[in-house]
């Protein structure tokens, strides 16, 4: 097992060195990798499968094995995620749409519908999981790449579901893999106006990345929404810019 400490406060990086048991791998970052890079620091080594998971998460005994199951016995199986105990779900039946995405920015909830989450001994296939818990074939993993490291945080599993959308995979709901979620315990540490700003960034990235014809009409949109939430907050960074994509 590997921990990647992403650059964490020294009183915590301390706990977790005293604290580093046989078998445990820690890696300490030197600088703030962002989720998706810290995950494939983490996630090299030659297992069978890997599993991606907040710090926040509490699965139940046998939640692993369950998701385990899955992803080794379903060769279409690409993201095989749990569900979220309390019914808060966090997975799409369908990716949303461009189009969707833009309008979010304005009012967060639009086109947004719950799906129901399948019952024990269910599954149910979906294009996207939470990035917050999901487990995959390795080889599946290397083949796509893993994350990718482009974006600092947020649509980062947004972009990998899309990638195996692409490649015919289906993702995958376990009813019988149950987790709690603390949820947001790291974000909250980030200033508002800072995360909106990354928000915006990765929701740039994703759709030069995957949608490239609605560019001319997503950068007028998300410079207004930079605009707006910048005149919200006092001392807000909105850099205007996305990092690692091409230049058109």
């Amino acid at each position: 097992m590997t921990i990647v400490d992403n650059f964490s406060r020294p009183d915590q990086r301390d706990l977790l060195e005293r604290e580093q048991g046989d078998g445990l791998r820690l890696l300490l970052a030197e600088r703030n990798h962002g989720y998706g890079a810290a995950a494939n620091l983490a996630l090299d080594g030659d297992s069978e499968l890997v599993c991606v998971s907040n710090g926040d998460l509490l699965p139940h005994p046998t939640a692993l094995a369950f998701l385990a199951e899955v992803a080794l016995g379903d060769p279409a199986a690409g993201m095989v995620g749990p569900v979220f105990e309390g019914g808060s779900q966090h997975y799409h039946a369908r990716l949303p749409g461009p189009g969707i995405l833009l309008a979010r920015t304005f009012v967060g909830s639009f086109g947004r519908r719950v799906p129901k989450a399948p019952a024990s001994g269910q599954r149910a296939v979906v294009e996207q999981v939470s990035g917050a818990c999901f487990v995959m074939r390795r080889e599946l993993w290397e083949r796509v790449g893993g994350f990718d490291e482009c974006f600092f945080l947020w649509y980062d599993d947004v972009d990998l579901a899309k990638r195996l959308v692409d490649l015919g995979y289906e993702s995958m709901v376990v009813g019988s893999a149950v987790v709690e979620h603390g949820g947001a315990g790291s974000f909250a540490q980030i200033e508002p106006a800072t995360a909106q700003a990354i928000r915006l960034d990765s929701l740039e990235l994703y759709l030069h990345k995957h949608h490239r014809g609605w560019m001319p009409v997503a950068r007028p949109l998300l410079w207004l929404s930079r605009a707006a939430r910048a005149r919200g907050a006092v001392g807000g960074h909105s850099s205007g810019r996305f990092a690692g994509a091409p230049e058109e």
